[in-house]
């Protein structure tokens, strides 16, 4: 049988309308069938209609829609220190796919998520990058792509971490492979006009989060941490990081805020105190509590009475808890420190906070008149998954139905960020190539309703969609309030 007898045995339910738009692709065919029943193919408009280019054994072959899933890549920890992250964020995307697989999938594709294990190590998530995107072969040129096998993902979503973010959002670059939403508010590369053409963001960046913390502290909060005039309100603001890129990203953060605030002004650019832990080394918040104390101990001899501090934490959800807990015994083991030293911990929010409210929970607990949650917020880049926002609601029940659990912050924005990829899918249409998906992503997602409360936007020139974050203050039945919603432009709104 010659191919295009072959061709037209295939199209035999067609209609002869159909029959011509399939002998009109031909040309763009460069082999003969592989097995009788799949066509060989370079992309989806090799294609007849009901069918993409998919994979046949190890190679790209014409196949049913519905045996072509959309496959999608994360890199993120399953086990160790910071497995919660991982795990959470795991859960949310996986639940708004199960729905979207539920009702026909996106265009009769399913989509599917494939996660791999990176122990939040640069190292470690490269790998497993590596073998996401199924790279058989490393090209030397930094802007050369690498040759790929047939069975890599479509995009990365989700990825969890800064310094593993340095590793791997480059890889996608370079590999021309979408990299959405990364659990992350990193300016490095992410945020500060590096030229990165395959990322996307969904979240508010760390310098926007510590920003709306600095315009708490000095707007909002009862009594202010920042005076007006400042004069060297610095001293009251103590930055407790991880020791990395994305500890560093935070502190600059603040450091950024604090100049915008009128009058203010800074001896250095270390002017503002910071001390350090390491990642993933529990052991290693102990010299930092001792620091805590020294700096906190001199500020209250120097008041000669009550004084407010803020400490700003850059970390996750293990240290954070070690760190407050150490911080705190210290302050209630004397009347008096306890009765004159307000000191707030505001959180970052990669923290993981339910993860941190658990934590923070468990026994032993301080006295009856205060507990290890009193006094600590978390900056959240989504609305408090209580919420009545419809998207918040049908969160509530996918989770119910798929992924039987607690809800949580980090797998609500795991959730939100499946949603806005998806629903680009949706409008990408069934012919689905990177470079057409960014075009939806670059041209078609303008002030889009998702149903979180915020509008989320890209643009060529913009590529991050939300730059709203809701301040949540931890409760003591472990559940939050959320007592004010910052942006940009309107800055504090009170909640």
């Amino acid at each position: 049988m010659t191919r295009l007898d072959q061709r037209n045995v295939r199209a035999h339910r067609m209609t002869l309308a159909m029959v011509l738009v399939g002998l009109a692709s031909l040309s763009a065919c460069s082999s003969p069938d592989l097995d009788g029943s799949h066509f060989a193919c370079s992309s989806d408009a090799d294609c007849l209609g009901g069918e993409v280019c998919g994979t046949v054994g190890t190679e790209r072959a014409c196949v049913a829609t519905s045996d072509s899933p959309i496959r999608i890549g994360m890199s993120g920890p399953f086990q160790g220190p910071s497995a919660e992250l991982g795990i959470e964020m795991r859960r949310g995307i996986s639940a708004l796919f199960q729905s979207v697989n539920e009702s026909g999938g996106v265009h009769g594709r399913e989509l599917q998520l494939i996660a791999e294990n990176d122990n939040y190590d640069p190292d470690d998530a490269a790998a497993a990058v590596h073998s996401l995107l199924d790279i058989q072969e490393t090209s030397p040129g930094a802007d050369e792509p690498d040759v790929r096998g047939p069975n890599g993902v479509f995009a990365l979503l989700g990825s969890i971490g800064t310094p593993t973010m340095l590793r791997t959002a480059p890889l996608a670059d370079k590999n021309e492979v979408v990299f959405f939403a990364p659990f992350t508010g990193a300016q490095t590369y992410l945020r500060d006009g590096t030229n990165s053409p395959y990322v996307y963001n969904y979240r508010a960046g760390y310098f926007e989060e510590t920003q709306a913390m600095i315009d708490y502290l000095s707007t909002a909060r009862l009594p202010r941490v920042i005076s007006s005039p400042p004069a060297d309100s610095y001293r009251r603001i103590i930055v407790f990081q991880q020791d990395d890129s994305y500890g560093d990203s935070g502190y600059d953060g603040v450091v950024n805020a604090y100049q915008r605030v009128p009058e203010a002004s800074l001896p250095g650019p270390d002017a503002i105190p910071r001390i350090r832990y390491q990642r993933e080394q529990l052991a290693s918040v102990d010299q930092p509590i001792e620091d805590a104390k020294a700096l906190l101990g001199t500020l209250h001899q120097e008041a000669a009475g009550p004084v407010s501090v803020a400490i700003v934490m850059i970390d996750t959800y293990q240290p954070a808890n070690k760190f407050i807990r150490g911080v705190k015994d210290w302050i209630h083991a004397d009347a008096t420190r306890a009765s004159q030293l307000d000191v707030l911990f505001m959180n970052v929010s990669f923290v993981g906070s339910d993860s941190l409210v658990d934590a923070l929970r468990a026994p032993p607990a301080l006295g009856s008149s205060d507990n290890y949650t009193d006094g600590v917020m978390v900056m959240q880049v989504v609305p408090y998954y209580g919420s009545q926002a419809e998207a918040i609601v049908s969160y509530r029940r996918d989770i119910d139905r798929f992924e039987v659990g607690d809800y949580t912050f980090t797998s609500l924005e795991g959730y939100v960020v499946a949603k806005l990829f998806s629903d680009a899918l949706k409008m990408n249409g069934p012919n689905l190539t990177t470079e057409s998906f960014r075009a939806v992503l670059d041209n078609q997602v303008r002030d889009m309703d998702i149903g979180i409360g915020t509008p989320l936007s890209f643009s060529p020139s913009n590529r991050q969609a939300s730059h709203t974050v809701w301040g949540s203050e931890i409760l003591p039945d472990g559940s939050f309030r959320v007592p004010f919603i910052w942006n940009p432009t309107a800055r504090i709104q009170s909640n």
